[in-house]
């Protein structure tokens, strides 16, 4: 069903009856029916992302077994793990289900080899440990292991060389993990590599707190199956991804989730990247620099707040065999319209939180649908041309929330408004605003905007909002 467009001393006002409001420089973008969050996409629940042994950091001392490391010098008091120190390779190995605590430095490696059915806890209790072709731990084999940062310790781990190859796989992460890992605990990792990832878990990685600062070449976390964050304080610096989880063996798995914690990430490439889905529940996610900001097949966030810089997309939804590529796209790059059909399993689905984008490519761009629910969320688009603050091949739509955005105007879209909500379009340039307050109706301030780019439009979707609720000076 159309809806009519009013034309107002150029402001234009997208009225709540309107099906589909969609403007490129090139002309009209096609859409199609929504696919909302269906597809084969991961939808993930809380409840069923951390055990109570991942969020349970305590530990029992007394019986523990104690690895004091001193390179050639290291001893072993207690069960269950030997050090051998061989042709100048030094190696502490634990061959048994229990609790570990490591102190002291060692140049060589930690490495768990135990039962499949075997639980590790390792804690790390002020110890640095240093390799050159492998990883500092390695997790050959478990059921799980659990690494624990005692309260107060400081602990280094790093890897100066290129990594080798262990027949079956390459171990090219300072912590390797065959099998699921959880970090928990208190204290303080340092991780850095000059030639691998951060840390890498080849089934489940869970971050469930502590103090940890990766500098790689790789990705900073890596988990094939999911990477799944409680809470913790992360900082990342990347040459690639800051995190990443893909799985190409099953669809279902490959997945991100946040619940909560502090995260900041420097990133050469995307600052998160799950070849399924991205969900953030909670946390504050701060992603300084990447090539696009979050991406994944579909991403859902419901809370937190998150904010992203980056020199291509801000937020990207496509499924992993067509990715960014723009090929078919229309004329004028992403956006344009025309050619490209869409991606039944790519969505941005956004109900809650407070969500900074500032983007040089698109700020949201979804092979698919964009819905909007609620949250707050600010996108500074892109000051060059070929690119937009918005751009969804499928449907974009907002019935709760608020969008505040700013677009060079080459390839504007903007969201279909549904039940009491409005969607407004101003032929406003950045020379004539540094400042935009978005108030309702009632006088309510709904967000304010201090842009920091130039622009030719400035978007707003809310309820009560009108050309006379929208200021800028």
């Amino acid at each position: 069903m159309k809806g009519k467009k009013i034309k107002i001393a150029g402001v234009l006002l997208v009225s709540t009856m309107l099906a589909v409001t969609s403007l490129a420089a090139c002309g009209t973008k096609t859409t199609s029916k929504s696919t909302g969050s269906s597809g084969s996409t991961t939808t993930v629940s809380a409840s069923d992302m951390f055990t109570k042994r991942d969020l349970d950091s305590g530990y029992d001392e007394s019986k523990a077994t104690k690895i004091k490391l001193s390179d050639s010098k290291t001893t072993v008091s207690g069960d269950g793990a030997k050090f051998s120190s061989e042709n100048g390779v030094n190696t502490v190995t634990i061959t048994k289900e229990g609790t570990y605590i490591l102190s002291g430095k060692l140049n060589g490696q930690v490495v768990v080899n135990t039962d499949k059915t075997a639980k590790v806890q390792i804690v790390l209790k002020g110890a640095t440990v240093s390799s050159k072709s492998t990883a500092a731990i390695y997790v050959k084999q478990a059921d799980k292991v659990f690494l624990t940062l005692a309260p107060n310790s400081e602990n280094i781990l790093t890897e100066t060389g290129e990594f080798a190859s262990d027949n079956s796989s390459t171990v090219d992460g300072v912590i390797f993990s065959k099998d699921d890992l959880s970090i928990n605990g208190t204290g303080l990792l340092k991780i850095s590599t000059e030639s691998g990832h951060g840390v890498v878990s080849k089934d489940d990685l869970v971050i469930a707190s502590g103090t940890i600062e990766i500098k790689s070449s790789g990705h900073g976390l890596q988990g094939k199956d999911s990477v799944r964050i409680a809470g913790g304080t992360i900082t990342i610096n990347s040459s690639n991804d800051g995190i990443h989880s893909e799985n190409k063996d099953d669809s279902n798995l490959g997945f991100v989730y946040i619940k909560g914690g502090t995260i900041k990430i420097t990133a050469a490439d995307d600052g998160i990247h799950s070849g399924n889905n991205v969900t953030i529940d909670g946390g504050t996610i701060t992603v300084t620099e990447s090539s696009e900001g979050i991406e994944g097949q579909s991403i859902d966030i419901n809370g937190g707040k998150i904010n992203v810089t980056s020199s291509d997309d801000g937020l990207n939804a496509a499924s992993p065999s067509t990715g960014n590529d723009n090929t078919n796209q229309g004329p004028g790059g992403p956006g344009g319209g025309g050619d490209m059909s869409v991606d039944e399993n790519a969505y941005i689905k956004i109900t809650g939180g407070e969500i900074h984008i500032s983007s040089e490519g698109d700020g949201v761009d979804s092979n698919g649908n964009f819905d909007v629910t609620g949250g707050l969320v600010y996108v500074e688009g892109p000051s060059r041309g070929g690119n937009a603050a918005l751009d969804f091949t499928g449907t974009g739509t907002i019935s709760g929330g608020v969008v505040i955005a700013t677009d060079n105007g080459s390839m504007l879209q903007s969201l279909t408004a549904q039940s009491s909500m409005n969607t407004v379009v101003l032929n406003v340039s950045s020379s004539s605003a540094s400042e935009i307050i978005v108030k309702d109706s009632s006088g309510k301030v709904l967000g304010t905007l201090k842009p920091s780019k130039s622009f030719n439009n400035i978007i707003v979707s809310g309820a009560g909002v009108s050309e006379r609720t929208i200021s800028y000076n």
